[in-house]
């Protein structure tokens, strides 16, 4: 029997809990989520959004799917409890769990615990293989509606919607399509200068200051090295001298900082770069192995830290496998060498020693191209603990903020005394704005908040300088800081001679929304700071952190733990610096800060509103002759870095100086430059402050300036007199670009078509970030004439990311990135007045929902020796424009604003131009 005792509680509740009598000694509005993880220390109950919207708590109660959050314990008293950690574990999986670790059906994976509870309670316990409530198929009875009503209240933000149903619907006995296998490309050198087509068009002819984010340290020329093998079948790179050591080789050169055999004959990865959910540990391991030539069982991959790994800046940018792959395999070639110069692979002296210039991968053979399973997954959808939010050290304490309902509030008047008085509270921090409580247990943290914010009256502050009251990128009084991407002559004559196209887009403020809010544990020892956190970047954070508060940095410590989603610059670092701020409130006690999910909602960095002028002009041929491309935006990158004052804690202590605008650089202006040949080319960025932090969010301006260039390259194939796919073909010249955009138009039974067509079909293709992976995506929708509502039924995205190490990790990208481009293509929006943020839970955000999920199809082009190209954004830029496209051909409404409402599309109805109407399809 297992038993938990609080020193307030009304006496015993007794329950079941994974079929062991439990005694619980607490009170009895204690949620049943909290007396779960942290008194029973059942972690596999993930602690999620507390609101009861997002379903990551779900246990069965008697059976039936429950979301633990919304239950107080006594509402379980007498009845039976199953957690994940009841069904099975790692080990020995439930033939449930081990269904979805054989889909795969996971990217952060914080979701899926209780979607598989939610399942089994579908199921209503049989086993699949079990006689007893089976169809013909050997498989329980679920329609399709049950399946949707099971995951009506279930979140997840990575858009692994599409493997998860494929998952229930195989075990309901439906039978499921297989995945396509990649497409093997040869390595053909195009007409320009005999080198494949991939180093014919790189990054834009722009300043270097401008060409990436630095927080994002893109590889110097690695993706066009050509690998040793390769120069043999390239006979004009025999003489090319090798590319000097990219990115973090520069500053950790040996081998012994990325790998180190171990006593149990395996060997430890030791890379700086962090699993968000894009399966970078198994992806990096495989590179790893194949260099050695050694199996995944001999390889232990390290997560990020600052007293074991090196520094790789930020796991951002899609530059995981291409970047932090890079210097793996050039490692693991250099680990090679030595040893065998050892004299013995697998023993005497550890290989040691500088990494070398000719020290090339091969990128082929081995595991690479393997599906591997990632090796992360059995104990995230198992039940163990696998996230920050699941660490719990001796004597751990809980920390809660009660923030400001707007940035400039400041408390008039506040009585901490009620949140003294509260039996567990071990301390409350007032430092100017900022109000902390920390206590014995999570609840009464929550609760002290609750009472303190109760007692508090909040005034509004000055307005932030430079910014006027407006909503957007305008809404400010200083210049805008001017971003030249590319400015050609003869724009002005060819858009005076020919005949001239002109559209302008925008699309809002957006959230990361992550499934669970951000969290961290901070331990404040007399020599020593260190800090758990699921952020992007330790290093960085370490320098942050140290000099928000006046620490040495070698006397901080900053560890990587898996967290929920992350989609770019989102609460995971400001979580870091409450833990810390809480934590020195009680030195030598562990202390572990939550944000309330209202309070990530209203104080993330978002992504900014964007809005563009494009106009082109076509001559009598049909081609484009100019191309003017203006971009309006804020700030894309305030990712912390060292000077103090990135952090919300920093804007809130007494004596802060107000929140620093970061604007300019290259995140706005990202993927400006077409892939076409469009004449004389002007594209420039604007930054200028609007109302509200911004900062990175998933493929940054990557994302707008895609839906804009490719949807006015629809407009302008109509008023060519051309097919969407034809006229983009023959203004791509990169064979890497036009293959893609064939095989996706191909793949999804594109029929040509000028204007409008009624079917519903749209194309758009990129190279993101003019660097990384191509992709090209066809959307097939259907559009409500009455209500105006969007349903998109099939999408096909093509891409070619170099050599494919891990196509079933690609393909879970690529289909990541295409259902959250559609979430913020139909749904999303932060709104905000005067009074603040209005859009604080997934009610006033809304977001994808299973029921909205089209049929999905990936098409992978593999090209064996050449270097990965960075994917994990690349396929979400796509998407906006491939569907706006779709929109218009479907009902001949030109939709330029995102996000794609009914409200939105019905207003455009109305203010069409009697041109414009023409086109309309009833």
């Amino acid at each position: 029997m297992t038993s938990a005792t609080s020193a307030t509680s009304a006496g015993p509740i007794s329950t079941v809990v994974n079929d062991a009598p439990t005694d619980l000694d607490l009170e009895p509005e204690t949620p049943l989520v909290t007396v779960l993880r942290n008194d029973l220390g059942l972690r596999g109950v993930r602690q999620g959004c507390a609101i009861g919207e997002c379903g990551a708590c779900v246990v069965l109660v008697d059976g039936r799917a429950e979301r633990s959050c919304q239950l107080p314990l006594s509402a379980v008293a007498g009845r039976r409890v199953t957690t994940p950690e009841g069904l099975g574990t790692p080990d020995r999986p439930h033939p449930i769990q081990q269904a979805f670790l054989d889909q795969q059906a996971a990217q952060c994976g914080y979701c899926l615990n209780g979607i598989i509870m939610s399942t089994a309670a579908l199921l209503d316990g049989v086993t699949p293989g079990d006689a007893a409530s089976e169809g013909p198929g050997g498989s329980p009875h679920l329609s399709e509606e049950e399946i949707q009503a099971a995951l009506a209240e279930h979140l997840c933000r990575c858009g692994t919607h599409h493997r998860i149903l494929r998952t229930i619907r195989e075990l309901a006995g439906r039978e499921q399509p297989s995945p396509l296998p990649p497409i093997r490309m040869g390595g053909e050198p195009n007409a320009v200068d005999g080198r494949e087509a991939q180093d014919t068009q790189g990054a834009p002819e722009v300043a270097a200051d401008i060409r990436a984010d630095q927080a994002e340290e893109v590889p110097a020329d690695e993706a066009e090295e050509i690998p040793g093998d390769a120069r043999k079948e390239h006979p004009a790179e025999q003489d090319r001298p090798a590319a000097p050591l990219p990115g973090g080789l520069a500053t950790a050169p040996n081998v012994e900082d990325w790998l180190r055999p171990l006593p149990d004959g395996r060997i430890e990865v030791r890379s700086g770069r962090v699993e968000l959910g894009q399966g970078v540990r198994t992806a990096l391991a495989q590179v790893v192995a194949a260099e050695l030539g050694v199996p995944l069982e001999r390889l232990v991959v390290r997560s990020a830290a600052t007293d074991g790994t090196p520094d790789e800046g930020y796991t951002a940018g899609s530059n995981s496998l291409e970047a932090g792959g890079a210097a793996l395999a050039r490692a693991a070639v250099a680990y090679r060498r030595l040893a065998a110069q050892n004299g013995d692979a697998d023993g005497g002296d550890p290989p040691t020693g500088p990494i070398r210039p000719d020290d090339v991968p091969r990128w082929a053979g081995g595991p690479v191209g393997e599906a591997a399973p990632r090796s992360d997954l059995p104990a995230k959808l198992t039940g163990a603990p696998a996230y920050v939010h699941d660490l719990a050290l001796p004597g751990m304490l809980y920390a809660r903020a009660l923030l400001p309902p707007r940035e400039n509030a400041w408390p008039a008047a506040v009585d901490l005394s009620v949140a003294k008085d509260l039996p567990g509270v071990e301390a409350v921090v007032h430092d100017g704005r900022l109000l902390l409580v920390v206590a014995s247990r999570e609840e009464v943290a929550a609760r002290a908040v609750r009472r303190i914010a109760g007692t508090t009256r909040w005034e509004a502050g000055p307005p932030r300088p430079g910014v006027g009251p407006g909503a957007g990128p305008t809404a400010q009084t200083n210049a805008p800081v001017r971003t030249p991407v590319v400015e050609e002559s003869g724009v002005e004559q060819a858009l005076e001679s020919g005949r001239v196209i002109r559209a302008s887009y925008a699309k809002p403020y957006e959230a990361h929304a992550s499934v669970a809010p951000s969290s961290a544990l901070a331990l404040v020892e007399p020599d020593r700071t260190t800090v758990w956190t699921h952020s992007q970047g330790v290093y960085p954070l370490r320098r942050e952190l140290a000099a928000a508060f006046g620490l040495a940095e070698d006397a901080l410590t900053v560890r990587h733990v898996d967290g929920p989603g992350c989609y770019g610059h989102n609460g995971a670092d400001d979580a870091a610096g409450f833990a810390v701020a809480a934590a020195r409130a009680v030195p030598g006690r562990p202390v572990r800060f939550q944000y309330a999910v209202q309070d990530e909602f209203g104080w993330e960095p978002y992504g900014p509103p964007m809005s563009a002028d494009l106009a082109a002009s076509l001559g009598a041929d049909g081609r484009v002759t100019g191309w003017r491309h203006r971009i309006r935006t804020d700030a894309h990158t305030a990712r912390p870095h060292g000077t103090g004052d990135r952090l919300v804690v920093s804007w809130l202590r007494a004596n802060a100086e107000p929140r620093p605008w970061s604007g300019g650089g290259e995140g706005g202006v990202r993927s400006a430059e077409p892939l076409y040949e469009l004449g004389a080319r002007d594209i420039v960025g604007e930054y200028a402050p609007g109302p509200l932090r911004t900062s990175a969010l998933r493929s940054l301006g990557g994302y707008f300036n895609t839906f804009a260039i490719e949807s006015f390259m629809d407009e302008l194939a109509e008023a060519a007199g051309a097919d969407p796919v034809a006229f983009r073909l023959a203004h791509l010249r990169d064979e890497r670009a036009r293959a893609v955009l064939e095989a996706a138009a191909t793949h999804a039974g594109w029929r040509e078509r000028v204007g409008p067509s009624g079917r519903g079909q749209g194309v758009a293709v990129t190279r993101y970030k003019s660097s990384k992976a191509y992709v090209a995506q066809v959307a097939e929708v259907d559009v409500d004439g009455a209500t105006g509502s969007v349903a998109v039924r099939r999408v096909v995205v093509a891409c070619d990311a170099g050599v494919v190490v891990n196509p079933d990790g690609l393909r879970n990208q690529l289909e990541g990135g295409v259902l959250q481009g559609l979430s913020r293509a139909l749904y999303e929006q932060v709104r905000h007045d005067r009074d603040g943020v209005r859009s604080l839970d997934w009610t006033t955000y809304p977001v994808l929902r299973f029921a909205d999920v089209p049929a999905l199809e990936v098409v992978l082009l593999d090209r064996p020796g050449r270097p990965p190209l960075g994917a994990g954004e690349a396929s979400t830029p796509t998407t906006p424009a491939a569907l706006a496209n779709a929109v218009d051909d479907a009902v001949g409404i030109r939709v330029r604003e995102l996000p794609l409402t009914p409200d939105r599309l019905r207003a455009r109805l109305e203010e069409l131009t009697d041109a414009e109407l023409a086109r309309v399809r009833t």
